[in-house]
C-alpha cells in the first residue's frame, strides 16, 4: 500500500510537469497500476476465500489497462501522440473485462475453480483458469510485445545522444515481463500472490527517478529547441499581432537584428516584405509542388529567393488560432539554375526554329534542283538521239566513201551511249524517289533482256567481253522490264569499269527454290530468279562492304574512275520493290560477285523507297 501511495504521488507529480507526448497515457497507467496493486493488497489482507476471489476479480480492470496504457505511452512518446479515441477503446475493453470478472460465478470463463495453497486461515488461493483468461492474457502480451517493438524502433531511429534513454525504457520494461513469467511458471510470487502489479509500481518508481534525477521528460523540449537551432532555414514564430516571439539563428541572421524577438515582423527591415505579402499560403497538406511562389528578399545587398510557408498555430480544444509558424526555404540556387535552364531552352528553341527554316529552304532548293536535273535530262536526250542518228548515217556513208572515219564515228556513238546511260540512271533515280512511283508488271523474256544488256555494255566498252551463262535461266517472269534492265546495266557497267583490260565479266542467271537468300531451310518459299555478275577486278575493302549500296557512297580504292555512287543504291531499291534482295561477296584485289534475287511470280508488296535512297530493314550487301 505504501508503493500505491508513492505511485499516486508520482502520478500527481507527472501531471504537473510541462506537457510531453504521452503524458495522459503515462498518468492513467500509474492510476491503473495503483488500482491493480490495491486490489492485490486487499486480496492478501482478507481471509475468507470468497472475499479473496472478489478482490481478485476487482483487479482485472488494472490487469487489462496497465500494459495497454504502457504501450500507448511508449508509442506516443517515441512516435507522436495517439488520438484520444484509441484510449477510449482500451478503457472500454478494461471495463468489459472487469464486468466479466465480477460475473464469473455465472459463466466461469475466467476462473473455473479456486483452492487455498494450504490449510492456514487466510492462505492465498490457487486459481484454475478458464478460456477467457487465456484470451485476455494473449491480449495483454500483445501490448507488451508492442512496447518492445516500439522501443526498439525508437533506439534504431534515435541519435546516439538519446539512445541511452530508450535503452533505459527496455531495461525497465523487462521488470513486468520477468515478474509475470515467474508467476505463470510458479517460480516467483509475492506473498503467494502475482508480483506483476507490484512490478509496475517499481517501474513507476524508476521513472520517477528518471524524471527527478535524469530529467527524462525535459529532454524532448530541449531536443526540439536544439533541432530548431540546427535547422539551416529561417524559422519564426509569430503571435496573433504579427510579433516575433521565437526565431532560430538563421532567421535572426536574415533579419539582420539579433534583437528581433519581441518586435513586429513589419518593423524588421530584412523581413518586412513578409508581413505585406498578400494571401499567405498555408503549409501544403500533400506532396511537393504545392508550396507558395518564392519571394525575393534583400539580404545585405544580395537578392535571395525564399519559399515561404505559413503554418497556423492553434490552442485549446476549440482550435483557436493564436499565431503562426513562418518557415522560409532558401531556393536561390534553384531559381538561378531554373533561370539559366529557361534561357538555354529559349536559345535551343530559337536554334531549332532556325534549323527548321534552313531545312525547309534546303528541301525546297533540293526539289528545285531535282526538277531542273529531270528537265535537263529529258532535254539532253533529244540532242543526243539526234547526234547518235547522225553518227549512224555517217557510218553508213563512211563505209563506202571514207572507211578511215569509222573509228571516230564509233567513238562518237560510244560517248553518246555513255551519256544516255547516265541520263537514264538519273531519270530512274528521280522516278524511284517519287512517292507515287509504282512498278510495272509485264511478262518479260529474260534471256533476250539479258543478252541485249550484255551487248549494249560490250558496245560501250570495245575489246571487253561479257560471258553469258543462261542455261538455267527461266524463260519468263513478271516484273518491270526497264527497271530490271537498268539493274543489269549498272551491275555490268561496274564490273567492266573496275576490271583490268582483257579480264572477262561473267553474267549468270538461273532459277532456284527456297528463301530469299537462296537457302532451302526456311524463309519465304517459292521460285526465284538468281542473277550474278562476277568480275576479277579490284574488289572492295572489308570495312566498306556494308556501305557499298548506300547512296552516293564510293569505295576508297576506286581512284579516278568516273562514277556517282548512285547505281548500286538504285539496284538495291529496285530489288526491294520487286520483293527481292541484292548481296555482295568480295575479296580485295581478287574481284567481286553481286547476286540479285527476285521472285518469279507476282512481286511481294513493298513500300516505296524513301527519297534519300535508304531502304529500312535492308540486309547489308
Amino acid at each position: 500500500m505504501a508503493a500505491v501511495v508513492a505511485t499516486l504521488w508520482i502520478a500527481a507529480r507527472s501531471w504537473t510537469l510541462p506537457a510531453f507526448p504521452g503524458r495522459t497515457d503515462f498518468v492513467l497507467m500509474q492510476l491503473s497500476a495503483a488500482w491493480w496493486s490495491t486490489a492485490v493488497a486487499a486480496e492478501s489482507m482478507v481471509s475468507a476465500p470468497a472475499d479473496k476471489l472478489f478482490w481478485a476479480e476487482m483487479a482485472w480492470m488494472g490487469i487489462v489497462c496497465t500494459p495497454s496504457l504502457w504501450a500507448f505511452f511508449l508509442w506516443s512518446y517515441t512516435r507522436g501522440e495517439l488520438p484520444a479515441r484509441w484510449r477510449m477503446v482500451l478503457v472500454t475493453v478494461g471495463l468489459a473485462t472487469w464486468a466479466l470478472a465480477l460475473t464469473n460465478d455465472a459463466h466461469h470463463l475466467i476462473y473455473t475453480a479456486i483452492r487455498p495453497v494450504d490449510a492456514t486461515p487466510g492462505a492465498a488461493l490457487i486459481y484454475s483458469h478458464g478460456l477467457l483468461f487465456y484470451a485476455i492474457t494473449v491480449y495483454i502480451y500483445a501490448f507488451m510485445v508492442m512496447s518492445i517493438v516500439v522501443t526498439a524502433s525508437g533506439i534504431h531511429r534515435a541519435t546516439p545522444a538519446y539512445r541511452t534513454h530508450y535503452l533505459g525504457f527496455l531495461v525497465v520494461m523487462a521488470v513486468p515481463w520477468i515478474a509475470n513469467a515467474g508467476y505463470v511458471t510458479g517460480n516467483l510470487t509475492l506473498f503467494d500472490l502475482d508480483p506483476t502489479a507490484f512490478s509496475f509500481l517499481a517501474v513507476d518508481g524508476v521513472f520517477y527517478w528518471l524524471i527527478a534525477r535524469r530529467r527524462l521528460f525535459d529532454l524532448l523540449p530541449v531536443a526540439r529547441d536544439a533541432l530548431l537551432d540546427a535547422v539551416p532555414d529561417p524559422v519564426l514564430v509569430l503571435d496573433g499581432d504579427g510579433t516575433v516571439v521565437e526565431a532560430n539563428p538563421a532567421a535572426l541572421a536574415l533579419a539582420g537584428d539579433h534583437a528581433a524577438i519581441g518586435r513586429r515582423l513589419a518593423d524588421l527591415p530584412g523581413l518586412s516584405v513578409l508581413s505585406t505579402a498578400a494571401n499567405p499560403v498555408k503549409a501544403p497538406a500533400k506532396g511537393p509542388g504545392m508550396g507558395p511562389a518564392p519571394l525575393t528578399l534583400d539580404c545585405g545587398g544580395d537578392l535571395r529567393s525564399f519559399e515561404v510557408t505559413w503554418v497556423p498555430l492553434a490552442a485549446g480544444r476549440g482550435g483557436r488560432e493564436v499565431g503562426c509558424l513562418l518557415m522560409l526555404r532558401d531556393v536561390t540556387h534553384r531559381r538561378r539554375a531554373e533561370a539559366r535552364l529557361e534561357d538555354t531552352v529559349r536559345r535551343l528553341d530559337a536554334a531549332r526554329q532556325e534549323a527548321e527554316r534552313r531545312l525547309a529552304a534546303e528541301q525546297e532548293a533540293k526539289r528545285a534542283l531535282n526538277g531542273f536535273l529531270s528537265m535537263a535530262a529529258h532535254e539532253f536526250k533529244t540532242p543526243l538521239a539526234i547526234i547518235d542518228g547522225a553518227a549512224q548515217l555517217l557510218q553508213l556513208d563512211a563505209e563506202v566513201k571514207a572507211p578511215g572515219m569509222l573509228p571516230r564515228l564509233e567513238k562518237i556513238r560510244r560517248a553518246v551511249r555513255r551519256q544516255v546511260n547516265i541520263l537514264e540512271t538519273c531519270l530512274a533515280d528521280d522516278r524511284l524517289s517519287d512517292p507515287g512511283f509504282a512498278l510495272r508488271h509485264d511478262m518479260l523474256a529474260l534471256p533476250a533482256l539479258l543478252r541485249n544488256a550484255a551487248a549494249a555494255q560490250c558496245d560501250a566498252a570495245p575489246g571487253r567481253k561479257v560471258e553469258l551463262d543462261l542455261d538455267g535461266c527461266p524463260q519468263r517472269m513478271t516484273g518491270d522490264g526497264p527497271m530490271l534492265e537498268l539493274c543489269v546495266h549498272n551491275l555490268l557497267n561496274n564490273a567492266l569499269k573496275y576490271s583490268p583490260p582483257g579480264s572477262p565479266v561473267r553474267l549468270r542467271a538461273w532459277s532456284e527454290d527456297g528463301s530469299r537468300d537462296g537457302s532451302r531451310d526456311g524463309g519465304e518459299a517459292g521460285r526465284w530468279l538468281a542473277l550474278s555478275v562476277t568480275d576479277r577486278g579490284i574488289g572492295i575493302p572489308d570495312g566498306e562492304r556494308e556501305r557499298v549500296f548506300d547512296r552516293f557512297f564510293r569505295a576508297s580504292n576506286t581512284g579516278t574512275a568516273a562514277g556517282s555512287g548512285v547505281g548500286l543504291n538504285m539496284v538495291r531499291r529496285i530489288a526491294v520493290l520487286h520483293g527481292g534482295t541484292v548481296t555482295l561477296d568480295s575479296r580485295l584485289g581478287e574481284g567481286s560477285v553481286f547476286t540479285l534475287r527476285i521472285p518469279l511470280g507476282e512481286p511481294a508488296p513493298a513500300e516505296a523507297a524513301p527519297c534519300d535512297g535508304g531502304m529500312a530493314g535492308m540486309p547489308a550487301g
